[in-house]
């Protein structure tokens, strides 16, 4: 045996032994969802899992109190391969995007790696990322952290998403931007004095159609799309509402298409505001960019998932896919290379954001998905320490990308 193929071994014994306890740590988070910014419980169980391996670990990173980051060096320091974890939860729906199966690959994939490491020069880090929905004070955790220069000394960067249908090796992700609007009128009985008041409801309903309206004119190839609700319309049918807001969110392969696309949400709010009356206020919340791609991160992840046995889209075949989704990983991709696999729990069809996506991650594909996503990104990372000229080929790659947007 060589002495590659005796590491890899032992990464993929390792996966083997501490699977049931990440399976453990997954179902929990699924029966106990955390919104974002709240995910005290999970965020506390990954981190401990990780000290108890061997880890240093740091809470609290950039003020974010559900933030960690921890990492292990054996032999040396460098090179520094990096796992994300997430764990955040969906209002009402819990882990309909599957983040408990995010946040356990993630730690069992470090934990794996540093298995090696008092052989193999480098360094395991682990970061928890809150709030990748975008809920709460931590919202765009990983966008903060590139900001903060937290990535600056990281080789690469992986994570793993479950998905329906067939598994990926990474995908195309749209930037986006989230609107708040708020509409102020005056209230007045609706019967008997309707002339006093100024309807808020009545703006936020004008806004909702000129934004309809608009996206016959979007433009063709930008991937645009723009998404929102009405979230508050007033209190009784017979108060004329004095408040109402809505939250949009604009999103396209393009980044320089989004400021066009808050223009014109910012426009509709201003017309309606005019035709009602009405005040208004417009937040343009920080964005996320789209994600650089790397082909040979992609072509290294896409070897490994064959090897042990999962089936997946050629990369290639994947490029072909239309964006559909946005992650705040995609601003991590900007400073360091970064892959970002899907890995299938469920059948082709099955939606993600929805309960039978939760309910699919407790399933026992949902924990074989677990299993293959540590091993996948750990047996990568291994590889990537052991081929200096194979980690020199991946930041070439990320640098001619980036140099070109």
């Amino acid at each position: 045996m060589s002495e590659r193929d005796r590491l890899r071994r032992l990464i993929l014994e390792e996966v083997d032994e501490i699977l049931p306890r990440l399976i453990e740590l997954s179902d929990w988070m699924g029966r106990h969802p955390e919104l974002g910014s709240e995910e005290h419980e999970a965020s506390k169980r990954l981190s401990e899992e990780l000290e108890r391996r061997g880890f240093e670990v740091e809470r609290g990173i950039l003020g974010m109190p559900t933030a960690f980051r921890a990492y292990y060096s054996g032999v040396g320091p460098s090179p520094k391969i990096a796992f994300l974890a997430e764990y955040d939860a969906l209002p009402e729906i819990g882990h309909g995007c599957g983040h408990n199966i995010i946040g356990t690959a993630g730690i069992g994939a470090g934990i794996a790696l540093r298995r090696v490491l008092d052989e193999v020069p480098g360094t395991a880090l682990v970061f928890g990322t809150p709030a990748e929905e975008g809920r709460g004070p931590s919202a765009g955790a990983k966008r903060r952290m590139s900001e903060a220069g937290v990535f600056d000394d990281v080789d690469v960067a992986m994570m793993i998403h479950p998905t329906s249908g067939i598994t990926r090796v990474n995908e195309g992700f749209l930037a986006v931007t989230g609107i708040a609007v708020e509409f102020r009128g005056r209230m007045a009985h609706a019967a008997a004095f309707p002339h006093l008041g100024v309807n808020a409801l009545n703006a936020a309903v004008l806004m909702y159609m000129a934004v309809h309206a608009n996206r016959q004119q979007l433009k063709r190839g930008a991937n645009a799309v723009i998404h929102g609700i009405i979230k508050e319309g007033g209190v009784a049918s017979n108060i004329i509402p004095d408040r109402a807001t809505l939250q949009f969110g604009v999103r396209s392969s393009d980044d320089d298409y989004i400021p066009e696309l808050v223009e014109m949400v910012e426009n509709c709010a201003r017309g309606a505001a005019l035709a009602t009356g009405c005040e208004v206020h417009v937040e343009v919340r920080p964005g996320l960019k789209s994600n650089v791609r790397n082909q040979p991160l992609e072509g290294l992840l896409y070897r490994v998932f064959r090897e042990l046995g999962e089936e997946v889209e050629p990369p290639e075949a994947t490029s072909k896919r239309i964006p559909l989704a946005s992650t705040d990983f995609s601003d991590v991709t900007h400073v360091v290379p970064g892959v970002h696999p899907m890995v299938s729990i469920a059948p082709e069809g099955v939606a993600l954001h929805t309960r039978e996506f939760a309910e699919a991650t407790m399933t026992e594909r949902g924990h074989k998905a677990i299993g293959i996503g540590a091993k996948a990104m750990a047996l990568a990372a291994l590889e990537l320490l052991l081929d200096p000229r194979l980690l020199e080929e991946v930041k070439e790659a990320h640098r001619r990308v980036v140099e070109s947007h």
